[in-house]
């Protein structure tokens, strides 16, 4: 049975592939030039290059890169990526509710909003040894 760092470890792939796969079919599908001029317009032409970027950031974080290490720490404690993976659920729910497939967007976004719950739950009431083992494995 996988522990539960590898549980989240596989969550996060899965969602950052998912991130990336929802922007890149947004921008293929051209749907985000035919909403109408507003400020809905501005952030659904913008929504998927945000999705892809933090996509590829959730996914280098997962795999310890160097560079996620040095210049985005927040993603190597379990509060920072609590927190980015709840503001990602928010994204993907948004982005999908506006799209035809709305059940999609719901899924991905509730698998990411509770991975993002479970690490507030870790990072809040765990022991403190288990912290540290965590925070190792994590990168």
């Amino acid at each position: 049975m996988p522990t539960t760092i590898e549980l989240l470890k596989w969550s996060n792939l899965i969602s950052s592939i998912m991130l990336i796969l929802i922007g890149v079919t947004q921008i293929i599908s051209l749907s985000i030039l035919f909403s109408s001029v507003s400020f809905t317009f501005f952030m659904s032409f913008f929504l998927p290059f945000f999705l892809i970027l933090f996509g590829i950031m959730l996914f280098a974080s997962g795999q310890k890169m160097e560079f996620m290490d040095n210049n985005f720490r927040f993603l190597s404690s379990l509060l920072g990526r609590g927190l980015f993976n709840i503001y990602l659920a928010s994204l993907a729910v948004y982005q999908l509710a506006n799209a035809a497939s709305d059940i999609i967007g719901f899924i991905i976004g509730a698998m990411l909003f509770c991975t993002g719950g479970f690490y507030l739950i870790l990072h809040f009431c765990g022991k403190q040894e288990d912290l540290t083992s965590y925070k190792q494995q994590l990168g």
